[in-house]
């Protein structure tokens, strides 16, 4: 039986607070602060990001589309015409908060918080040629902040962006507090759990990605990605060992980076289309519960929230194009070819090697998007089996290989087939986001080890966590119609510790964790789609044994409080990490700079790193705060 709440609209909100209004003093203690702050990633390295057109690694390859079923011609060279660019920033961004507290009364008080995000145009994508989203030549600047998610043409229910700012309320809510009763009414994030870049309990709300992706001060965890949307929360306490808490919010979508931005994560020969399957579900209401308990130094929890994934699953939708070079016909299927419009092939997918690259480094299965195209669009399927002769093996499969040097059923491989659609012209595609439905049920326990007063296991905090999402639903690395559909379990187990070393030094604050995904990673990909590349399809059986993460932290204030050294390191067992060292420098009440380094590495295209290990940076953070 689906645990779950359907109901429209911001009028369950009001109602929901009915009860709650009381007369208010007529006097308002108000107040303001807020900071301004240069933000900058200075790239340390060479590489540029691969899904990016001026990235590429095939700039100015040429190729023979020489395969069995061009026809038997002596090769056709295609040239992938050379944009590649040499970008020194990440982020050169200026970013604004501005808090407003007030004080309503004994019962009452309400907060806003208003952000502006301003990226000036320093970051070199090469602008593509493909198709744009009224059929015309997509051939614009990018656009940093456009996600057309909400009617509003925005990402979020409270934004406004152009291409190079965008302006938001992440806080608009009014408190009430009375005795056990507390409730929060409003425009607000819900932040559940303890782990620390890992989220098992931290599921009621989406991410914004679309600033520095996940690369900021790890020790501010996701506080600035995390989506807020309007809800009601409330929590009682019941006696002094539980505590009851609530929430019913409306469902707002996490927000990936935009096509062609300095981390965009798909490559941009597909546009993805967020509105329409946002659409579907834009009236659905998230709820969540959970009970929590002390018990001495034992703390427990239990928690069960309904919702819709915020982040997308994808699947190939329609291409639409008329005047391609199969005729009319070929618009029931879900690539638009741009052909030659001047003389020099177009800037989507035309290399066999560039498909298999990056469907590698996507988590997809680069043939078996190829196989399951016939059995997902009838006019793909008469192509493959009328003019070209191909059979299906019992499997459905036509091609089992993406290397040239495999064969399937037919004796090809799926570099053949790429030969013949690459000759007519170079492939765009879209991908139609969903946002399904699914139930989250878990536990968390935490306890304090006492042992012998100022030993290292002294006043040693232990946590876990864990979750169990029965039939989520996954992105099916053949982006086909149909989803993958697994009982996921994910668990997270943590130590903390503040120890102090010396009588000179204020304490070193210590966090380790490890996690454990038995169907995606951290990304959320299904396993089943990790390590393909160029000239192998995914290496199979990372779904028997899931995926495992460490992270291992720490922050060390200096004596005088001025500095504070921080060190986050993030694992991948899968083979990759991530290394975060950190400095704080505080001068003076008004003034921080902070100033970290990211490094990353992945071993293949089973990481979670295999699209960001492009990205080491510098950064530095300079903040003046009134």
């Amino acid at each position: 039986m689906k645990f779950s709440v359907k109901t429209a609209g911001l009028s369950v909100l009001a109602l929901a607070a009915t009860p709650l209004l009381t007369p208010v003093a007529s006097a308002l203690d108000f107040s303001v602060s807020g900071f301004i702050r240069q933000e900058m990633a200075y790239k340390i390295s060479s590489d540029e990001n691969p899904t990016l057109r001026g990235g590429s690694k095939f700039n100015g390859e040429t190729v023979l589309l020489d395969g069995p079923l061009v026809g038997g011609l002596p090769g056709i060279p295609i040239t992938q015409e050379d944009k590649s660019v040499d970008n020194d920033w990440n982020v050169f961004a200026t970013k604004a908060e501005v808090d407003f507290s007030i004080n309503i009364s004994n019962n009452w008080t309400g907060f806003v918080k208003l952000r502006g995000y301003y990226q000036p145009d320093v970051f070199d994508t090469a602008r593509w040629r493909g198709i744009g989203e009224n059929g015309g030549d997509y051939n614009d600047d990018t656009n940093h902040f456009g996600v057309k998610n909400h009617s509003n043409g925005e990402a979020t229910y409270l934004s406004y962006s152009e291409e190079n700012y965008m302006i938001d309320i992440p806080a608009l809510y009014f408190d009430y507090a009375k005795g056990p009763l507390w409730v929060r009414i409003g425009q607000q994030q819900v932040a559940w759990g303890e782990a620390l870049f890992f989220r098992v309990a931290d599921v009621a709300n989406g991410l914004d990605l679309r600033r520095h992706l996940f690369f900021d001060f790890g020790a501010e965890e996701y506080a600035d990605e995390r989506l807020s949307s309007p809800a009601v929360r409330a929590t009682y306490r019941v006696n002094d060992t539980w505590e009851i808490e609530g929430f019913a919010q409306m469902f707002q979508p996490s927000v990936l980076p935009t096509r062609g931005s300095p981390y965009n994560l798909i490559a941009t020969v597909f546009s993805q289309n967020y509105h329409e399957g946002y659409q579907k579900v834009d009236d659905q209401i998230n709820v969540g519960f959970r009970a929590l308990g002390t018990f001495g130094d034992l703390g427990v929890q239990f928690f069960a929230i309904s919702r819709h994934n915020p982040d997308p699953i994808f699947a190939l939708g329609r291409g639409g194009q008329t005047n391609g070079p199969f005729g009319p016909a070929f618009a029931e299927q879900p690539f638009v070819f741009t052909g030659f419009p001047d003389g020099v092939q177009g800037d989507g997918t035309h290399i066999p090697e560039s498909w298999f690259y990056h469907s590698g480094i996507g988590g997809l299965d680069g043939a078996a998007v190829i196989n399951r195209l016939a059995e997902d669009w009838p006019v793909i399927k008469a192509t493959f089996e009328g003019p070209f002769g191909l059979v299906a093996d019992a499997n459905g499969e036509y091609f089992t290989t993406a290397d040239t040097a495999g064969s399937g059923p037919n004796g090809l491989s799926a570099y053949d087939i790429l030969d013949v659609f690459y000759a007519a012209g170079a492939i765009d595609g879209s991908l139609d986001a969903t946002y399904a439905a699914e139930d989250v049920f878990g536990f968390g326990v935490n306890y304090i080890h006492y042992a012998e007063p100022d030993s290292f296991f002294d006043q040693l905090v232990v946590r876990f966590e864990a979750s169990f999402t029965p039939d989520k639903k996954f992105t099916n690395p053949n982006l086909g119609q149909d989803f993958l559909v697994e009982d996921e379990w994910v668990t997270s187990f943590i130590l903390e510790k503040y120890h102090r070393f010396s009588d000179e030094f204020p304490a070193t604050f210590f966090i380790f964790e490890w996690m454990h995904k038995s169907e995606s990673d951290l990304l959320g990909r299904h396993l089943s789609g990790l390590g393909g590349d160029e000239h192998h399809r995914p290496g199979g059986g990372e779904d028997d044994r899931g995926w495992d993460g460490l992270v291992f932290a720490f922050q060390q204030p200096l004596p005088n409080l001025t500095w504070r050294i921080d060190m986050s390191i993030l694992y991948d067992l899968g083979g990759g990490y991530m290394i975060q060292p950190a400095v704080r420098y505080k001068p003076s009440g008004d003034w921080t700079i902070e100033a970290f380094a990211n490094f990353l590495d992945s071993k293949d295209n089973a990481s979670i790193f295999s699209t960001t290990d492009w990205s080491d940076d510098f950064s530095m953070r300079i903040t003046y705060q009134f």
